[in-house]
């Protein structure tokens, strides 16, 4: 029990408390959750992805396992999200916001601040969260961004949309500028830093205003489905996989507990941007994050006992 107050004392509870200023904002000023959403999507997120991969330091072999990892439990979800969807005969639009609910995380937002209290600065950590990150904003903005767009602007409708997010060139640099060893001037790398710093700080009061716009109104059984699949699914096909691929110590333990951050903001983003079932999304993102206050922290508890 001492384990467990103390991961929830020391990891979870100042991501609560960004999370918590962002709820009182938004019911003081009514903030413009639309305006929000787009400085993240298009200013914070291709920031941090640049800066991000840029500084990425991992071995070969190392970052395949990650990458095995993530791209095997990802399709594992998707499969039984997809699976879910067809037994329940949901609609297009609904499939789409249901299967990003569980597959798309809160990685960059949540993910790494708890990875940095959690491991304690410990850098082989961080960058397999980095990897994380990559893998999660690779997902979000092909698969998320496609899926969510093709239920209004169709499937080549959705694909133009995606060349012209500037994430997808903040990827391509970020890699090619690590790949080379480019040097980066201090009046680009400043800026660039300075905003990839304070994506976290505005994601998690972003969540915490859009928690605050939000109540749980109709499809509830479907919004604890989701959570249910995304905090405590998601976690033991976790378990599976790392056991499957035999990985073990901090590489095991960072990717346990990254499979159990809740529901990705970028989710409710996406819905929002292009009105596909935002008010589930919305719900979904707030009832995962509540949760998670509790699951994500028996994940960072139990992960040291089932991977030392």
């Amino acid at each position: 029990m001492s384990v467990f107050l103390t991961t929830s004392g020391q990891i979870i509870a100042p991501i609560v408390v960004l999370i918590g200023i962002g709820a009182i904002l938004h019911r003081a000023f009514r903030l413009d959750m639309n305006t929000l959403s787009k400085l993240i999507l298009y200013f914070f997120v291709p920031a941090i992805a640049f800066v991000k991969i840029y500084e990425a330091k991992l071995s070969f072999v190392l970052l395949l396992q990650v990458f095995g990892f993530l791209l095997l439990q990802f399709v594992l979800l998707l499969i039984l999200t997809e699976g879910i969807s067809r037994l329940f005969r949901f609609s297009k639009g609904f499939s789409a916001s249901f299967s990003n609910s569980v597959v798309l995380t809160n990685n960059g937002n949540i993910g790494i601040p708890v990875n940095d209290l959690a491991f304690r600065h410990d850098p082989l950590a961080m960058s397999i969260q980095i990897v994380v990150v990559v893998f999660e904003i690779l997902v979000t903005f092909t698969f998320g961004l496609l899926k969510a767009s093709a239920a209004t602007k169709g499937l080549l409708g959705s694909i133009r949309h995606f060349f012209r997010l500037p994430v997808l060139y903040a990827i391509i640099l970020g890699l090619l500028c690590n790949l080379l060893q480019l040097s980066i001037p201090d009046f680009l790398w400043v800026p660039a830093k300075q905003a990839a710093n304070g994506m976290l700080a505005i994601a998690l009061v972003s969540i915490g205003a859009q928690i605050a716009s939000v109540a749980l109104k109709k499809n509830t059984w479907l919004v604890v489905a989701s959570s249910f699949l995304r905090l405590i699914v998601s976690p033991i096909v976790a378990y599976g996989v790392i056991t499957l691929l035999g990985l073990d110590g901090i590489t095991a333990q960072a990717l346990f507990i990254a499979s159990a951050i809740p529901t990705s903001r970028n989710s409710a983003a996406l819905a929002l941007e292009y009105n596909n079932e935002p008010e589930f999304a919305a719900q979904a993102v707030l009832v995962s994050t509540l949760l998670s206050t509790v699951t994500l922290t028996l994940c960072i508890s139990l992960a040291g006992s089932l991977f030392p």
